[in-house]
């Protein structure tokens, strides 16, 4: 499908597949190293394998296969020759809804990112409004606080010169005392 790529099916991993990849009958794909990390293809002894997105039984061994996603032309040719229209067809329509099964799956894995990305967007704008209102708030007080400041400089200026006058009249006095 032009302009889709399929992703490894382990949320983990979501690694584009583009040359090989392993299919289960569930419809789900995995890259080859998760394959091997969750043992899909070589299952430990005496363990069921069950497919690590939805928990399927995969107790047939074609319930795994290790598909060629670029197969070579002549095995293209070969693929489907022999078998009636009726077999081609109902591969054909297999192939297809497991396509349609990963698009919509890959449609839902990006809407539930988008919605979690959304959710964070949200709750870090309320939190810039929180900062921005308290930061609004502490500029209000510490303008008031400003303006507390310079009436009380004037006032202090004010008793100042007051206090510079008493004393310069005090001093005149004191010196026409004295003479």
């Amino acid at each position: 499908m032009e302009g889709f790529n399929l992703r490894c099916n382990n949320l983990r991993c979501r690694r584009v597949l583009d040359t090989r990849a392993v299919v289960t009958t569930c419809s789900h794909v995995f890259c080859e190293t998760c394959t091997e990390c969750l043992h899909l293809t070589d299952p430990r002894q005496g363990r069921s394998r069950h497919c690590p997105a939805c928990q399927s039984a995969l107790s047939d061994p074609d319930d795994v296969v290790m598909m060629n996603l670029s197969p070579p032309e002549d095995y293209r040719t070969s693929l489907l020759s022999g078998l009636s229209p009726s077999v081609i067809m109902d591969i054909c329509q297999r192939g297809l809804s497991f396509w349609n099964y990963q698009v919509i799956q890959e449609v839902v894995y990006q809407e539930t990112i988008a919605k979690g990305l959304a959710d964070k967007c949200i709750a870090l704008s309320n939190d810039l409004d929180k900062v921005i209102n308290d930061a609004n708030v502490e500029i209000l007080r510490l303008q008031q606080k400003v303006t507390a400041l310079k009436i009380s400089t004037e006032d202090l200026k004010k008793k100042n010169h007051d206090v510079i006058e008493k004393w310069r009249e005090k001093g005149r006095k004191l010196a026409q005392t004295q003479v």
